[in-house]
């Protein structure tokens, strides 16, 4: 490790940045050149560096908090694209950007330190390095297209607004407005965006079997109910969607009880 420098990202980093991520993930340079201009109000990323290059990051994603569902928060930090170019693996950077990132997110005034594992080999991987581990677990659910509800496009702003007042009183995932406004880039550049769907909220994208990546219901209102709707809505001719569930598959690593089991977090851009 003594030939790499592991530090801060900085704004010169950006072109070296865009195309670790691009190369590494494949998603549009339009959306990681965003994420970057905008990160500082949400957030921070830790770089290593080998002679004056970037070949590595991490990303901590701070603004976010933890609500307990009686009023109280506390900051989170998501580790978040953790990213190595291939001629430099093996050699515990993801381990040590990923420490660093967290460390950055301390600093930043987070609490809790978490992540989604991009695959289930490395939810022990995060337990070793960050101690953490499965603290919600989420089930996927298929409905076919009907068109049930009323459904339209909504903004970041108005949407955040009905997501915060139907979750009320729930211990759930709070975000602050700058990634409101990624997160409605995010699904827009997949081919969706964010949606207000009989008194619900739904972020997808997708075209012929829509994906769902968070969906939150009005009381005594069925969830397939939005999932069906929005479907036919976007043209598609299904839906997948993801309900909290003990028994479901793996989703947020955390640290160990810091997470109720029915913790609504849903928007983890994965």
């Amino acid at each position: 490790m003594a030939e790499y420098i592991l530090r801060e990202y900085r704004r010169e980093d950006f072109p070296r940045l865009v195309k670790l991520w691009r190369d590494i993930f494949g998603d549009p340079e339009e959306l990681i050149s965003a994420f970057l201009q905008v990160l500082p109000a949400f957030g921070t990323g830790a770089v290593a560096e080998r002679e004056g290059l970037a070949v590595g990051a991490a990303y901590a994603i701070d603004g976010m908090d933890i609500c307990d569902g009686r009023g109280g928060k506390s900051r989170c930090g998501y580790i978040y694209a953790v990213a190595v170019s291939p001629e430099h693996r093996h050699q515990g950077l993801g381990a040590a950007l990923s420490r660093r990132a967290a460390e950055l997110a301390r600093l930043r005034g987070a609490r809790l330190i978490c992540t989604l594992p991009a695959e289930e080999s490395l939810y022990p991987w995060y337990g070793k390095i960050l101690g953490l581990s499965c603290a919600l677990r989420r089930r996927a659910f298929t409905v076919q297209a009907a068109a049930l509800l009323p459904c339209r496009a909504a903004g970041p702003e108005e949407y955040l607004a009905v997501r915060e007042e139907l979750l009320k009183g729930r211990p759930h995932l709070g975000l602050n407005r700058e990634l409101m406004d990624f997160a409605g880039l995010f699904y827009r550049s997949f081919g969706g965006g964010l949606y207000l769907c009989g008194g619900g909220v739904c972020a997808a994208y997708g075209d012929k079997e829509l994906i769902i990546r968070e969906l939150i219901a009005p009381e005594g209102l069925a969830p397939e109910s939005l999932a069906a709707s929005l479907a036919a809505f976007m043209g598609g001719e299904k839906a997948r969607y993801y309900l909290p569930s003990q028994e479901g598959e793996a989703y947020i690593s955390a640290p160990e009880n810091s997470l109720p089991p029915d913790f609504i977090w849903n928007l983890s851009f994965d």
